[in-house]
C-alpha cells in the first residue's frame, strides 16, 4: 500500500461510524508484590498485596479502544453489563473514548458485568479470577438490544459483532433476533468474529483464525497444531463457499488470507524481532478491517492495513494495545525503506 493510499484512508476514517455488538468485558490487572506480605491472623496464610493496579477494556471493549485508535469518528457500543462496581469501570472507561452508549443495558439479576482479573507475580501472570461464567441473558434484554440497534442501523457504516463469552450475550435467543435483522438488512455491512458461533449469523463478512477454520471443517486442532498453508487454505475456500462471503483468515506470523469462493490472497506478516505479545491482536486486525471497509477500503486494503496495526500492537507487552495512524504509517514507511 502506498503513502498516498494509506493517508487518503486515513483522512476518510475520520468519517465512518461504526457500531459494535457483543461481549464487552473489563480487564483487571493487579501486580503482587511479596515484600509486603504478611500473615493472616484469621486464616494462618500469606497475603498477596497489590503493589499496582489498572484497568482495560477488553473482549469487544477492546475492539472499541482499537476503532478509537484509528481515528473512528463515531463508535456505538451495544452489551449488557451487571448493577455492579466493575460496570462503572467499564462504562467509565468506554467514556474516555466517546464512545455512545445508548445501546448499553443492564440486567440486575443473573449478570455480572465480564471481568478478567489478571494477577502479575514475579513478572508472570497466574491463573485469572473470572465473573461472567454464570450469566444467563434474560429474553426481554436480547429484544430490548437487538431493537436498539434496528433502530440506529442506517446510521451506520459497518456493524461490528463479536462473540468471546460462551456465557455471555449472544444466546440462542439473541442469535435468533441477531440473524433476521441481518437478513432483512442485506445493504448493511456486518463483520463478525465469534470464538463459539462462527457458523451462526449467515450474511456476514467473517474474521477467524486458521485454527478456527479447521475446526468448523471439522477437524480436530488444538490452538498449537501447526498448519501448512494448503490445508488452511482449503478449509478457508470451503467456508467462503459455505457461506458465501468474503472470509478473512489470520495464521499468525505466517500472515492472513483474504478469500472467496475461488481465490485465496496471500497478505504476508512483517516480520517482528524481539518478544512479541498476541493478546488481543484479533481484536486489532478487527478493527483495522472494519474502519477500512467503512471508509471504503478493498478487502485487500483491509487487509493490508489490518497486518500493519498488528505488528504494532503485539510489540506492546503486557497489554491489549492499540494501533494509531501515526504509528502505522511509520512503519510503512520503515518497510518501504522511506
Amino acid at each position: 500500500m502506498t503513502t498516498d493510499k494509506l493517508n487518503n484512508l486515513f483522512d476518510r476514517f475520520q468519517e465512518t461510524r461504526i457500531a459494535v455488538v457483543g461481549d464487552f468485558c473489563l480487564d483487571v490487572y493487579w501486580e503482587i508484590d511479596m515484600s509486603a506480605s504478611v500473615t493472616s491472623v484469621e486464616t494462618g496464610l500469606p497475603t498477596y498485596p497489590v503493589r499496582k493496579k489498572r484497568y482495560s477494556l477488553g473482549g469487544a471493549g477492546n475492539v472499541v479502544a482499537n476503532l478509537a485508535a484509528l481515528g473512528v469518528k463515531e463508535i456505538s457500543a451495544f452489551a449488557v453489563l451487571g448493577h455492579d462496581m466493575f460496570a462503572s469501570e467499564l462504562l467509565a472507561l468506554l467514556n474516555q473514548f466517546g464512545v455512545h452508549l445508548k445501546g448499553i443495558q443492564f440486567q440486575s439479576t443473573d449478570w455480572d458485568t465480564p471481568v478478567y482479573i489478571k494477577r502479575i507475580l514475579d513478572k508472570k501472570e497466574r491463573s485469572r479470577i473470572d465473573f461472567s461464567n454464570f450469566n444467563m441473558l434474560q429474553d426481554t434484554v436480547a429484544e430490548t438490544i437487538v431493537a436498539a440497534l434496528q433502530q440506529n442501523l442506517p446510521h451506520f457504516d459497518v456493524v461490528i459483532i463479536n462473540q468471546q463469552l460462551v456465557h455471555g450475550l449472544h444466546t440462542a435467543y439473541f442469535r435468533q433476533l441477531l440473524t433476521s435483522l441481518i437478513k432483512e438488512n442485506e445493504d448493511t455491512l456486518f463483520l463478525l468474529d465469534s470464538r463459539d458461533f462462527g457458523n451462526d449469523y449467515g450474511g456476514t463478512i467473517r474474521k477467524i483464525n486458521e485454527h478456527e477454520a479447521l475446526r468448523l471443517c471439522g477437524e480436530q486442532v488444538t490452538p498449537d497444531t501447526a498448519i501448512a498453508r494448503e490445508k488452511a487454505a482449503d478449509a478457508a475456500r470451503e467456508l467462503a463457499k459455505r457461506w458465501q462471503q468474503i472470509v478473512f483468515v489470520t495464521r499468525g506470523e505466517n500472515g492472513l488470507f483474504v478469500v472467496d469462493e475461488n481465490t485465496v490472497t496471500d497478505i504476508p506478516a512483517f516480520a517482528i524481532k524481539g518478544e512479541i505479545d498476541t493478546v488481543g491482536a484479533g481484536d486489532t486486525m478487527l478493527a483495522a478491517i472494519a474502519t477500512t471497509l467503512a471508509a471504503g477500503g478493498s478487502y485487500y486494503d483491509a487487509g493490508e492495513l489490518g497486518t500493519l496495526a498488528t505488528a504494532i500492537t503485539i510489540q506492546k507487552l503486557y497489554q491489549c494495545g492499540t494501533a494509531s495512524p501515526a504509528e502505522i504509517r511509520a512503519l510503512q514507511e520503515m518497510q518501504a525503506g522511506l
